[in-house]
């Protein structure tokens, strides 16, 4: 009976092995069945890999799934920031994030941030590549910024992988931080990052919730978008030159400072940038760090740009010019030669300056009008006061000058002395006020008119000046404007017609600026020379505009003061020469997407 106890025993144990292992197999087979499955399903989220952090970095933590029950499958959520300018006229957006390059800043608009560390034992630790903008010197700028690219590329911020547009988010940070220092605006802090600093117009984004069923299939990375005229901005401003702007044939590549743009265009979507970041100017310094022991001088490296932040500054790019409103001037641009021709017939509405340029461009089509003077009679002040950037994008082609130039400063006070000599009677007050704030700005601040062999055959790069002596420039300009305005308003005498006048006989005089003799260099001491030479001319041909109570003393002084803003105004601004975005393409608002 025992045995047979035994044997039931052993036969119960080897059914419950027996049950215990299919019980195993079982589930095995049901965990397989049902991974298979959950794969089928996570397999419907089209696009979910493509969004994850290996391809959008910090933005892959707002990538999510949703399930849509009636279609029986995952949809992939992802989030990509919208590019844009915000202030000085551009409207703000709602949950907008300002791209100041603070660190609450970089935080919120999700850029990554990358961890920087000295190599030198004395030299202090920077624990976020935020940190390395602040502009003591061009050179420290330069150190710090090539610390960023290369601990960015250890932490593997910036590979190929990514989507372009997060290294860029990261570039459009540093170079906001820059200009919002020199500047000497004050940068938003946690609690108004949507809030915009005065006077200044700065990239900002806010962050789109997107499908991927809405994903083109040409399409493979999360795009950004932003527009046209935005980027156009943007990449200006970042230091990029437009080589290429054909929107219309899907073609825009740009370059610059180390950072390249090209387009592509895809079906049924428009255009598509791609950004890379080259670091050639870090290569470019090392070399030149080299080539200094040998050759002295800068040979290599890039001219720094850091414009002025705003949208008057912005316009200029595409050539447009925003007359002072107190001056009563219509807006015109210069980008080109046509568009030159126009403004002249605006701003000498005999139209005899247009008709002679137009003659001038049929016997030399490679002629180009010098625009740097009429910009300087009519544009108000580009910068704000207390900021000390003065770099804006050139206009036109040729923005050389009397106004710009230091050496026509220094010439038009010696031409005002010895006309006073000459013609003693001719001159009123107001020509000795001017001549006596040439001498009052020359002697409080030698950046007026002080010259050295650099500056006798040209100007030398400048990217800022001191804040009083641009403030005080820009308050003499102010008041200058303010007085012809109240000319304007009280007697018969008009600002516009003056400066046509100057434009008509100054200008193109016979053998001066506009002169075949003269296309190919400038020589500014005969400029301001063939002015006061014309002078009574002016003043007789203004006398036909005007009424009794206007003399020639009157006329005189005001031709002198005219000179006197432009002076004053080319000294508080200089032209960045490059590539023009076409006029047409001024602020547009077509959408343009980064891949």
């Amino acid at each position: 009976m025992n045995a047979t106890q035994d044997a039931s025993d052993s036969k119960s144990g080897i059914d419950t092995n027996l049950a215990a292992a299919a019980l195993a197999i079982a589930l095995v087979a049901f965990i397989t069945a049902l991974g298979q499955l959950l794969q089928q399903y996570f397999a419907t989220a089209d696009g979910y890999r493509r969004c994850q952090r290996s391809v959008m970095g910090n933005y892959a933590r707002k990538t999510h799934l949703r399930w849509r029950w009636r279609e029986f499958r995952f949809e992939t959520l992802y989030t990509v920031p919208e590019i844009f300018l915000v202030g000085h006229g551009a409207p703000d957006r709602e949950n907008q994030v300002i791209l100041s390059g603070n660190a609450t800043a970089r935080e919120k608009s999700m850029v990554p941030l990358g961890h920087i560390e000295e190599t030198s034992d004395t030299s202090p630790k920077l624990d976020r590549t935020y940190q390395v903008v602040h502009p003591d010197s061009k050179e420290l700028r330069a150190k710090r910024e090539q610390m960023v690219v290369k601990s960015l590329r250890s932490n593997g911020v910036f590979q190929n992988e990514l989507a372009c547009w997060v290294p860029l988010l990261h570039w459009i940070h540093e170079s906001s931080k820059i200009a919002l220092t020199e500047e000497h605006c004050p940068v938003p802090t946690s609690s108004s990052l949507q809030v915009m600093p005065p006077r200044v117009r700065l990239p900002a984004v806010s962050l789109r919730e997107l499908s991927w069923d809405f994903q083109p299939p040409d399409v493979v990375r999360p795009l950004a978008k932003t527009t046209l005229f935005d980027i156009a901005v943007i990449a200006r401003r970042m230091g990029m030159k437009w080589k290429d702007f054909r929107p219309s044939d899907g073609i825009l590549r740009a370059e610059g400072h180390s950072h390249i743009i090209t387009s592509t265009t895809v079906r049924s979507l428009g255009i598509v940038l791609q950004y890379s970041f080259t670091a050639q100017g870090h290569r470019l310094r090392r070399a030149e760090g080299s080539l200094r022991r040998a050759v002295p001088g800068s040979l290599l490296s890039e001219q720094e740009e850091i414009y002025i932040p705003n949208a008057k500054s912005d316009r200029l790019g595409c050539g447009v010019v925003r007359s002072a409103a107190a001056l009563s001037l219509p807006d015109f641009s210069v980008s080109t030669q046509s568009e030159i021709i126009t403004a002249l017939s605006f701003l000498d509405d005999t139209g005899i300056s247009s008709k002679a340029l137009t003659q001038i461009l049929k016997e030399n089509p490679e002629y180009h009008f010098r625009v740097a003077d009429i910009v300087a009679f009519t544009a108000a002040p580009v910068r704000s006061r207390g900021s000390s950037l003065i770099q804006v994008p050139a206009p036109s082609d040729n923005v050389h000058g009397v106004t710009t130039s230091l050496m026509g400063r220094v010439l038009f006070r010696q031409c005002i002395e010895q006309y006073l000599i000459e013609n003693p009677g001719k001159l009123g007050p107001l020509s000795r006020s001017a001549l006596d704030l040439c001498k009052e700005i020359g002697s409080k601040y030698p950046t007026w008119d002080y010259m050295t062999p650099q500056t006798v055959y040209g100007n030398p790069w400048v990217v800022t000046q001191d804040v009083a002596y641009l403030d005080f420039l820009h308050e003499r300009c102010l008041e200058i404007t303010t007085r012809f305005a109240k000319m304007d308003e009280e007697t018969s005498f008009r600002y516009h017609n003056l400066l046509g006048v100057h434009i008509r006989i100054a200008m193109f005089c016979e053998g001066g600026e506009t002169s075949p003799l003269r296309s190919w260099g400038t020589d500014y001491a005969s400029d301001i020379k063939g002015y006061f030479k014309v002078l009574p001319q002016i003043v007789k041909e203004m006398l036909k505009t005007v009424h009794e109570e206007i003399n020639e003393e009157t006329i005189f002084d005001a031709w002198i003061m005219m000179m006197m803003r432009g002076m004053l105004w080319g000294a508080m601004h200089f032209f960045v020469p490059g590539e023009r975005v076409p006029i047409q393409y001024f602020g547009s608002q077509l959408p343009v997407y980064i891949g």
